[in-house]
């Protein structure tokens, strides 16, 4: 599937990054109330925040694809999708407190390439292991005009995408907002370099929790009822409009796979690798039933939860 300029974004969070709180605070605020977020005003009392700050919260919620919201005029109360219940909701991780719910978040929003484009592009086709934010802009620069065709789409924008993003991922010493912005930090997928600029090599994370790959290889058998396999090559590289857990995850080829036979060691009924014609390949078994994605987060929460 080909990534079209037309299915993209730039730069809609309002320069904010997800910030500590905002999703299990927000998704609380609409169990109480529906409206919410039809009114600024009262979306800005309830979750103190300030109107841009609401605009980038709605944004997130989307990217995410926890809260749907009705964009007319005469709005419908925004609803929480069955993806939000089954991660953020009263019998799953409502607090935000498991790091297995933030690798969650980073695959939602690193793998949407038509609300997030800038973030995907970062996880899925920008490979430096060390990088400043120059270098950064100028290849997201360079993605931007000859693969999307967007010769015109403004610097100030795609460098807000880059700031944002490092504010999200990078802790850095001394940024007196760190402990607001870098939510996903934890993860240690982007590190602030000693020597100056980032690192984001490719490793094997042995710390990275299985509900993350299982997750993510879920939604993408699901997404095409007729696949039935994946070349192992498209699990660690990204090809076109869909993301690739191995680069998202940030994982090496010997940390994919070690985490793909962990996987199969706990459903062996489901997934399988085997050679066919010389493609090292990982095999949805089951042709009776497809990948549940949120049945693999219910059984994760229900396990570690309750």
């Amino acid at each position: 599937m080909k990534l079209k300029h037309q299915q993209t974004s730039f730069g809609r969070h309002e320069t904010f990054p997800l910030r500590v709180g905002w999703l299990p605070k927000s998704l609380m605020a609409l169990r109480q109330d529906a409206d919410v977020f039809n009114q600024h005003e009262q979306a800005m009392r309830t979750l103190g925040v300030g109107r841009n700050m609401v605009k980038a919260i709605q944004y997130w919620l989307r990217v995410c694809n926890l809260v749907e919201f009705d964009t007319k005029q005469n709005a419908a109360p925004a609803c929480i999708t069955a993806l939000g219940d089954a991660l953020l909701g009263e019998r799953a991780d409502p607090y935000l407190e498991d790091d297995a719910t933030l690798w969650i978040i980073h695959w939602l929003i690193a793998s949407n390439a038509e609300m997030a484009t800038g973030f995907f592009w970062f996880f899925n086709r920008f490979a430096a292991p060390r990088f400043k934010d120059a270098d950064a802009l100028l290849a997201m620069k360079d993605f931007a005009a000859t693969e999307l065709h967007l010769t015109t789409r403004a610097e100030t924008t795609l460098k807000s995408d880059i700031s944002t993003l490092l504010r999200l991922y990078a802790a850095v010493p001394g940024r007196t907002d760190e402990h607001l912005d870098a939510l996903l930090a934890p993860l240690g997928l982007v590190e602030a370099d000693p020597d100056g600029g980032y690192r984001s090599p490719r490793t094997s994370r042995p710390f990275m929790p299985q509900l993350a790959l299982d997750f993510a290889l879920a939604q993408r058998f699901a997404a095409e009822p007729d696949l039935q396999a994946l070349p192992v090559r498209s699990i660690l590289y990204a090809e076109g409009a869909w993301a690739a857990p191995g680069a998202v995850f940030r994982l090496n080829e010997e940390g994919l796979m070690t985490q793909l036979e962990r996987l199969i060691a706990t459903r062996p009924d489901q997934y399988a690798l085997r050679d066919t014609a010389g493609l090292h390949q990982l095999f949805w078994r089951d042709r009776e039933r497809r990948p549940e994605p949120l049945a693999v987060l219910r059984d994760y929460y229900r396990r570690y939860f309750l």
